[in-house]
């Protein structure tokens, strides 16, 4: 392949911001391995990347399974010879206090968020340093940067990935590896809405009204500052937590 042809891997891309996200690197010539659990969709996204005149590979994959993980790098490998971005954007969110959590739900939250950015970033970082060179950015939230009542799991979790990919950016930042995250706050997501769906209409108004910019996100937003902290126009960006929330982290707003 052309030595200007680059190569991402991205997580969680058969929906949202990961969709987005992948969607997006295909316009800038990106080779994309789409991986999710999803594989419909999945499939779907890469038969529409390929018609537009793209390339991309549709591999279902559960990002807690090491296995699975080692595949798709081995299979992204194969197929374009490199790998040059790592997009680590699966997750879930679900509400509960920790006396009503059961340890199964606790320990679903943490294998998805935080165990698998491990275990992509376990896999994908030896292939990143045969390039040379190289971005992870993995999607955290503005969760991950302070508390949120009713969500201690998912807190929990995202402020592990913000540990994480810091000390990343202190391993492997010597050895040429970017690694950053980027933290929105709510965006307009099939796993937002799901999680919005049993409180009506009238509470995702309100969590909008905590908003300066008075909205959420689109998935396609976020995507933008992914490709930036993965693109040359970052090239001294590393270690960065990317707010992404309207200015919801600020300080206290009140809507008038």
């Amino acid at each position: 392949m052309s030595k200007d042809c680059k190569v991402a891997l991205i997580t969680g891309a058969a929906s949202g911001i990961g969709r987005a996200t992948a969607e997006l690197f295909s316009t800038q010539g990106y080779h994309v391995c789409l991986l999710d659990i999803q594989l419909a969709p999945l499939e779907a996204l890469a038969s529409e990347i390929i018609s537009s005149g793209g390339q991309a590979l549709a591999l279902k994959t559960d990002t807690t399974c090491s296995a699975d993980l080692q595949y798709a790098v081995a299979q992204t490998l194969d197929a374009w010879g490199r790998l040059d971005a790592v997009v680590s954007a699966a997750g879930i969110a679900r509400q509960g206090l920790v006396t009503e959590m059961s340890e199964d739900g606790w320990e679903r939250m943490l294998a998805v968020n935080l165990t698998g950015t491990f275990l992509l970033a376990r896999h994908t970082i030896p292939a990143l340093l045969q390039n040379g060179a190289g971005s992870f950015v993995a999607v955290s939230s503005d969760a991950g940067v302070r508390g949120s009542a009713g969500f201690a799991a998912y807190c929990a979790s995202k402020h592990g990935v913000v540990g994480l990919v810091r000390c990343l950016a202190l391993d492997y930042g010597p050895r040429g590896i970017r690694s950053n995250v980027v933290c929105p706050g709510f965006v307009e997501t099939p796993m937002a809405d799901e999680l919005l769906a049993a409180e009506g209409a009238a509470e995702k108004r309100f969590y909008e009204s905590q908003v300066p910019l008075g909205r959420f996100a689109r998935a396609d937003e976020v995507a933008q500052a992914i490709l930036h902290l993965s693109s040359s126009q970052a090239s001294y960006t590393n270690g960065m937590l990317y707010v992404i929330d309207g200015g919801n982290t600020a300080g206290t707003f009140v809507a008038d």
